[in-house]
Parts: structure tokens; C-alpha cells; sequence
């Protein structure tokens, strides 16, 4: 009688796409001899395949140890209520599974890579949202803009911020390139929304959260709902990132060449930039300044004399250096120099001025 020889099922695969496919298999346990042999020669190939399974079985962990966020939870049970007559359901996305799980795990994995068995784009009237020739929404230096995208999903975009959309059937994803965005996250358990910044993904799962960009800095602070934060691109010479979850007044800080760190935040203090202000709490004034510079065309300046170290407390308006500059007069040994540029320079003080050097809170109407 002839053996019947049993073809590998993850013929064809990307690595992560394969990755995903062993990982439900364990989890379902419904892997047979043949199966065991080809994920053996599978996972043997090469690194790439091994990092590629560490790192699913990671994102597959936050599924399993999400604490009944119904999101999750549904997510997961579709991926496991997938019988296996449907074992190729990984090239044929689009239908049932493929939009949970391409979704949810792949494009944890890989999210603005061109995946080769990605949905078609959706097609919204008057609006393209194809990854080829996103759309994007921006705003200049000091400007605010509330947009609405095509989900129903609010974003309010701070100073000088860019955004770009590529929504397809099955995904919603958005990168932020540049800036500060919250996002308020219509809820739709069928499509994961999806936002890069830097080198990190936040995965949102019926959410309302903020990133903000800075040079070598990217900072994610939880408002409500819950939200996922892993590398967006897997490094081949780093330890692969263990997906964190971050629950509502926590904010992850992601800093080169400091450790991620998570911590508490005033979610209140964070979004006063929706209105107007900015609160700083025993701050140096060089990075005061930097913060005001965010919202105003006309720079501030910090002279010197130790200028820089003085430190402020308080809530300020944004977007008036010349405001700004005469409120830190008021409470600090320092002059304020006019410039050619309509600029200002904080210098110290004809003759020194008091010796207090720290600014009591001051909170502007």
C-alpha cells in the first residue's frame, strides 16, 4: 500500500504568518505526527523562524492572560474555535478567522509590512484609504484639529503633529510620524487599531489613549480601556519585546538608551493641551521652554548665568512666547530681551536680582 505523504501546512507562509499558524495549533492541540515532524523542520530552519514563534507565542500570551477584556477574549476564542479542515486559513485572509487573527497577531507582528495575503482596502466613499497613498491629517506649529476617521474613531492632533491611515477590511491602522494625537477608539472587535510610533505598535482594544513623539522619545499614556505596546519591527540582534499592557492612568515612556519604563500618571495634567495649557511641576526651565517652543513660531531663548537650572512650577497658556516670558519675570530673578525675529531671550537679572531661583506655582486663566 503507498504511504501518503503529508505536505507541510505552512508551505508558502511568511515566517510570522507560519509563526501564528503553530502557535494556535499548540494552543488547540490538535497537532498530529506528521504536524509535530514539519514544525520540528520548521522551527529548525533558521533563526528567524525561532524569533518569529517566540515572539507570537508572546503576543499570544496577552490573549490568554488578558483578564477577560472581552476584546481579547473574543478574539482568542475565534482563533481556537477554527476546526482543522480550515488549517490553511492563513492564505485565504479575509473571511472569519483571517480577519481576527491576520489582524490581531500578524500585524502585531508586522504591521506596515506588505503582507502577500492581505485584504483588499475598504471602500468609503470620497475617501481612499489604500497603504499605497495614505491619507493624512496634520496640523502646523500651534494649531489643534479634531478629525474624524472613516471608523468613527476621534483623533485630536496637538501642535505640529502628523497622522497617516491605511485601513483595509480587516485592519485599521495609523502611524503617527511626527507630534502628540488621542486617539478615541470606536469600538470594532472585528478590526484591531493599530498605531506606530518610532519603533513602538500600540494596539488598542476599545480604547482612549495618547502618543506623543519626541527626538529618541515616544511616550503612550492610558486614558480608559486598555491598550497593547510592543515593538513594532523585530531587531535580529535584540531580545524580542514582551508585550505590555498598560491600564487606565499609566504611561509607557520609551527613551533611547534608557530602559521602557511604565509608571502612574495625572492623566488630567497630560491632556491639558486640549485646552490651552501645560502644567509643570518643579521643572527646569530649559525644558519649560522646550515645551513652549512646541506652540510657538517665535522661539523662546534661555540666556545664560544659570538661567537654564532655575525651576518652575505652574500651569501656563501655550502659544504666547511674550506672555509666557513675562509671567517667568515675575517669578524669577530674570529680564526678557526682545529679538529682531519677535523672539525673546530669558536672561538673568541686572545685578543678580533676589536669590530665590524657584518659581512658586502660577496658574493662568
Amino acid at each position: 500500500m503507498i504511504q501518503r505523504a503529508h505536505k507541510d501546512p505552512t508551505l508558502g507562509m511568511t515566517a510570522d504568518e507560519a509563526a501564528v499558524y503553530w502557535v494556535l495549533r499548540h494552543d488547540r492541540q490538535d497537532l498530529t505526527t506528521a504536524d509535530h515532524g514539519h514544525f520540528s523542520a520548521w522551527l529548525d530552519a533558521g533563526e528567524a523562524n525561532a524569533q518569529a514563534y517566540r515572539k507570537a507565542n508572546g503576543v499570544w500570551g496577552v490573549f490568554e492572560n488578558s483578564e477577560a477584556d472581552p476584546h481579547l477574549t473574543a478574539l482568542r476564542h475565534t482563533a481556537l474555535a477554527t476546526g482543522p479542515e480550515r488549517r490553511r486559513w492563513l492564505p485565504a485572509a479575509g473571511v472569519g478567522i483571517a480577519a481576527s487573527i491576520v489582524g490581531a497577531l500578524v500585524l502585531l507582528l508586522d504591521p506596515f509590512g506588505a503582507a502577500p495575503h492581505s485584504p483588499p482596502p475598504v471602500t468609503v466613499a470620497h475617501v481612499s484609504t489604500e497603504a499605497a497613498n495614505p491619507i493624512r491629517h496634520a496640523t502646523e506649529k500651534g494649531q489643534k484639529r479634531v478629525v474624524r476617521l472613516p471608523d468613527g474613531t476621534r483623533v485630536t492632533l496637538n501642535t505640529d503633529t502628523m497622522i497617516s491611515l491605511a485601513f483595509t477590511s480587516g485592519t485599521r491602522r495609523v502611524r503617527l510620524t511626527r507630534g502628540q494625537a488621542l486617539f478615541e477608539v470606536a469600538h470594532d472587535a472585528s478590526r484591531p487599531f493599530m498605531v506606530e510610533a518610532a519603533d513602538r505598535r500600540i494596539t488598542a482594544l476599545g480604547t482612549v489613549f495618547e502618543v506623543r513623539l519626541d527626538p529618541g522619545r515616544m511616550k503612550v499614556v492610558l486614558v480608559e480601556g486598555r491598550v497593547v505596546v510592543d515593538h513594532a519591527a523585530a531587531a535580529t540582534d535584540l531580545p524580542v519585546l514582551q508585550p505590555t499592557i498598560l491600564k487606565p492612568g499609566q504611561e509607557l515612556v520609551a527613551e533611547l538608551g534608557v530602559a521602557q519604563r511604565v509608571r502612574p500618571v495625572d492623566v488630567g495634567n497630560e491632556l491639558m493641551w486640549r485646552e490651552g495649557y501645560v502644567s509643570f511641576d518643579d521643572t527646569t526651565l530649559a525644558s519649560a521652554v522646550v515645551e513652549m517652543n512646541r506652540y510657538t513660531v517665535a522661539p523662546i531663548r534661555i540666556g545664560d548665568g544659570g538661567v537654564a537650572q532655575m525651576r518652575i512650577s505652574g500651569v501656563f497658556r501655550t502659544g504666547d512666547a511674550d506672555r509666557f516670558a513675562a509671567l517667568i519675570s515675575e517669578l524669577l530673578p530674570v529680564r526678557i530681551d526682545h529679538q529682531p525675529d519677535g523672539g525673546v531671550v530669558i536672561a538673568p537679572a541686572a545685578g543678580g536680582g533676589p536669590a530665590n531661583k524657584y518659581a512658586s506655582a502660577a496658574v493662568e486663566n
